[in-house]
């Protein structure tokens, strides 16, 4: 008897998504060497966001189905992780912005490195302009992807993001932040309670870039070092502040609480306390080139209250 292909549920957050939805469900459908199910939740469109996927669930009986409590509008990292909770139990669970196109082989190719253990994939991205020119490349990490490094830099994009179903129990093991991202929210989790997070350098998505994107990508260097500086010392500090707090009510390990317990001395007023704090959490950015930057910041700033707004992207 042939081996049953892995089971993947795919989890569709939308919100006025008409634009691109189309072409993004048909590169669902074309998924190759997988058993794909979609879990949908819309957050108020106005559009004909509901209509496509209306039509979409027509043309793949049994394989569609719309999560519709909790209604109104959340936004879009809660919306997906009340998409995460209510999962069906088992297989593999991924994450679906409404505008990319994904490529062929993305969810087997994911499927095929996640093993028994709490494991998760991300992927580089191939940025691309509503047209879905190319624009380049994301840029790949310079470090391991693990617990301290991921709270000072995110470089699981949820549309790339593919984990078990040990996983997905981790990533709903503590309330996100309120106006947190999802991914970077999931993969402290993952990663803090004992999973592992693999960075695939092969990239699993067209990411179109426009003027809604909740986020977006930069390929350029110049264009990633402009928005880190944008951001400043504060929204590099305050989402670590927020996430430090939160993660106190996580099921973290040993090591994971050793890292929080050692960057509550980047509350020290002292600059040169709050570095060597730093250095024994091993918070690091994942681009090298990027960590003098962080170093500055710590050295400019104590870490402060976590009672500002949202998470923002981080540095």
């Amino acid at each position: 008897m042939a081996d049953q292909p892995p089971r993947v549920q795919v989890l569709l957050a939308t919100w006025n998504g008409a634009a691109h939805l189309g072409e993004q469900l048909a590169s669902l459908a074309a998924q190759q060497g997988v058993e794909w199910s979609l879990l949908w939740r819309d957050d108020g469109s106005t559009d004909a966001t509901i209509a496509i996927l209306e039509q979409f669930a027509a043309a793949n009986p049994g394989r569609v189905q719309r999560l519709a409590d909790p209604a109104g509008r959340m936004g879009a990292g809660a919306s997906f992780m009340a998409l995460l909770a209510a999962a069906e139990p088992g297989g593999l669970h991924a994450f679906m912005d409404q505008d990319d196109v994904w490529l062929p082989a993305k969810l087997a190719r994911a499927a095929a490195q996640i093993g028994a253990a709490p494991m998760a994939v991300c992927t580089r991205l191939s940025l691309v302009d509503p047209e879905l020119r190319p624009l380049g490349l994301s840029p790949l990490p310079g470090r391991e992807p693990g617990f301290a490094t991921l709270l000072a830099h995110n470089i699981a994009a949820g549309c790339t993001l593919v984990m078990n179903e040990p996983a997905r129990r981790l990533a709903l093991a503590a309330p996100m932040p309120e106006g947190d991202l999802h991914d970077w929210w999931s993969v402290l989790l993952i990663t803090g309670c004992g999973g592992r997070l693999i960075f695939d350098p092969e990239p699993s998505v067209l990411y179109r870039q426009h003027a809604t994107n909740v986020v977006g990508g930069a390929s350029r260097f110049r264009q990633r070092a402009a928005r880190a500086f944008g951001r400043g010392a504060t929204g590099f500090l305050l989402p670590l502040a927020r996430h430090m707090r939160a993660l106190d009510l996580a099921p973290l390990t040993p090591g994971a609480r050793r890292v929080l317990a050692e960057l509550e001395g980047l509350r020290d007023p002292r600059p040169w306390r709050r570095l060597g704090a730093m250095r024994r959490a091993g918070l690091a950015h994942h681009a090298r080139a990027a960590q003098w930057l962080l170093r500055a910041w710590v050295l400019a700033q104590a870490l402060p209250s976590d009672d500002g707004q949202g998470t923002g992207p981080g540095l």
